[in-house]
């Protein structure tokens, strides 16, 4: 069947988030989704949290729609780690012993904003690593990533060329939304096929402006039509920022 899914959200579990795993399982079945990947903050989380996200994702998951629980870990090197079907807590530690200890559990490690570090990282990370967010929502941009974003996971691709792209909503509250979806065909909705799917790359990051394979790839056509979209964009939020100044 083919799935649609985001990556890396936010439940009330995270000091930020504002909905519950349930209320965010209702909501995204609502928008057309069949799967989430949770990514909630390790440093906001105990046991008995990490007890509650694993229930309430099992408890809001059926044939139909999945929740994979999720976390995301401030590691050294000014960096976050999102470790998707993790469900232990891993001590703040270099990156690549967290990366390490995410595969132990089965997971998959994921860069988290990468714009943040401005696309700069050291190899021993990029290789340990399974992808990086291409497009991270609430930092890139909300209706299209940046150039900058595709330019910079190029870079990190010639350190790592095995390296995958993901496009994530890292969710907190339903104003920072936009239809953007992982693709992909699964023999069921549930954590092991997604999952297996996201690590051989068997996917592709979808919006309706943007398509890129697992490995961020875009056709010609497409990265034009971004460049375009993302200068329209620019010259907007200049034009807002003037009539608010001469308008205070």
């Amino acid at each position: 069947m083919r799935a649609k899914g985001a990556l890396h959200i936010h439940s009330q579990l995270s000091h930020d988030g504002t909905l519950t795993i349930a209320e965010l399982a209702s909501w995204y079945r609502g928008k057309g989704y069949q799967f989430l990947a949770m990514g909630e903050h390790g440093e906001d989380l105990n046991d008995a949290k990490v007890q509650t996200l694993i229930d309430e994702s099992a408890r809001n998951s059926d044939d139909k729609f999945c929740v994979i629980p999720g976390i995301e870990f401030a590691v050294t090197r000014h960096m976050h780690i999102v470790g998707l079907g993790v469900t232990r807590l891993i001590p703040p530690n270099d990156p690549v012993t967290v990366v390490h200890e995410i595969h132990q559990q089965g997971g998959f490690a994921i860069l988290a904003h990468p714009m943040r570090i401005g696309w700069q990282c050291a190899a021993d990370v990029l290789q340990a690593i399974d992808a990086a967010e291409i497009w991270n929502v609430g930092y890139d941009g909300k209706y299209v990533p940046s150039p900058v974003a595709l330019s910079g996971f190029r870079g990190m691709q010639q350190l790592n060329p095995n390296l995958l792209a993901v496009a994530s909503h890292d969710f907190h509250r339903t104003a920072s939304y936009y239809d953007l979806g992982i693709e992909m065909e699964v023999a069921s909705l549930s954590r092991e096929p997604i999952l297996q799917n996201l690590q051989n790359g068997r996917y592709v990051n979808r919006s309706r402006f943007f398509r890129a394979d697992a490995h961020g790839r875009v056709s010609p056509i497409r990265a034009g039509l971004l460049n375009i979209i993302s200068r329209q964009l620019r010259h907007i939020r200049k034009a807002r920022t003037l009539f608010l100044r001469f308008t205070a």
